[in-house]
């Protein structure tokens, strides 16, 4: 185990949120499995108390491990890969750290997001005495379970490789995929016009489409459908920021290193861009969420209606933000040079 501080304070929130949630977990799952509204008897009354502990207690986890995600985001952009050998950023971090560090970062999202969702249908339900949403909220906070373990198990693999890693080159990672992606670049760049076709008409249309079904809902287009293109949206423009977008940043070519971003050399502009498509990605679910609870449950519909709102207010500006971010550069190099980054007018 490395004896940096951030990897201490991770371990720490870790534990804590872990320790909160198992207890949360524990009481939610008498709650799902027993819940009777329409009983007033003892046991009844004890799943109430356990469906507002478990609310108390899952509040305070989903915060210990936000609060972990971030610092481990952190360490990998900005601090651990100063004791790799050969490290310069998050590329050369995770190349250390081999798979498990890829699967901790896939791991953790998941579970955030569904922590996420929860939070907002437990918030949604707090809104009426009745508790409608009560046990729903609790199979959805305890299907967050096995991926915040496997979050844990492959977040201790990743950092313990880093203890006494081998050298490793951040650029060669870089420059191999480079060279792998030339042998057969005719269909690299068609992904890469795909992804700017979807990205950048896409965002349009994800603002429109939330902003259009929050105020106006329909059968047609529903909650669901704005998850899904908020997600898809997310993953077409990571991959653009990746081999597109980051060029004007870096005003080099062939340099596809998004955790180069992070770093203060470019003003740290990668947590600003990857928060924004993560907040258009958390929005999507809790649009979702929200317009399921409104078609679902009619004397939720208003909160649910405001909380759809808010999410689509907050894709917008997420959108808005990103836009900035990265195809302002760009113009302004366009501006600068007369040319883009590829040769092209």
């Amino acid at each position: 185990m490395i004896w940096h501080p951030l990897v201490w304070a991770f371990w720490a929130a870790t534990a804590s949120g872990s320790l909160l949630y198992l207890v949360a977990a524990m009481r939610a799952m008498d709650v799902a499995a027993n819940w009777a509204p329409m009983q007033t008897d003892a046991d009844q009354l004890q799943r109430e108390r356990h469906a507002e502990i478990a609310a108390l207690l899952g509040r305070g986890s989903m915060g210990c491990l936000s609060a972990a995600a971030v610092m481990g985001l952190t360490g990998i952009a900005l601090f651990w890969h100063r004791i790799v050998p050969g490290a310069m950023c998050g590329t050369g971090v995770l190349q250390a750290m081999g798979i498990a560090g890829y699967r901790a970062i896939l791991f953790w999202s998941v579970a955030l997001i569904l922590l996420f969702g929860w939070r907002v249908m437990d918030g949604l339900d707090d809104h009426h005495p009745d508790g409608v949403l009560v046990p729903m909220a609790a199979r959805l906070f305890i299907t967050a379970a096995p991926f915040i373990i496997l979050a844990l198990v492959h977040s201790w693999q990743a950092l313990m490789r880093i203890d006494g890693a081998p050298p490793v080159s951040c650029c060669a990672a870089v420059y191999d995929q480079v060279l792998s992606n030339a042998s057969d670049s005719t269909r690299m760049a068609g992904l890469l016009r795909a992804t700017l076709w979807i990205s950048l008409p896409g965002s349009a249309l994800l603002a429109l489409a939330s902003l259009v079904t929050a105020f106006r809902p329909s059968a047609r287009v529903t909650g669901k459908a704005i998850a899904v293109m908020a997600i898809l949206w997310s993953v077409c423009a990571g991959v653009d920021v990746k081999h597109v977008w980051s060029a004007y940043y870096y005003e080099v070519l062939s340099h596809p290193c998004p955790w180069c971003l992070f770093l203060p050399d470019y003003y740290g502009a990668g947590f600003l861009i990857f928060a924004c498509l993560g907040v258009v990605i958390l929005e999507g679910v809790a649009f979702w969420v929200a317009d399921h609870t409104a078609r679902t449950h009619a004397v939720l519909a208003e909160p649910a209606g405001r909380r759809r709102r808010k999410a689509a207010w907050r894709v917008i500006a997420s959108i808005f933000v990103f836009t900035l971010l990265t195809i302002g550069p760009a113009l302004a190099w366009r501006m600068r040079t007369g040319v883009w980054m590829d040769g092209s007018f």
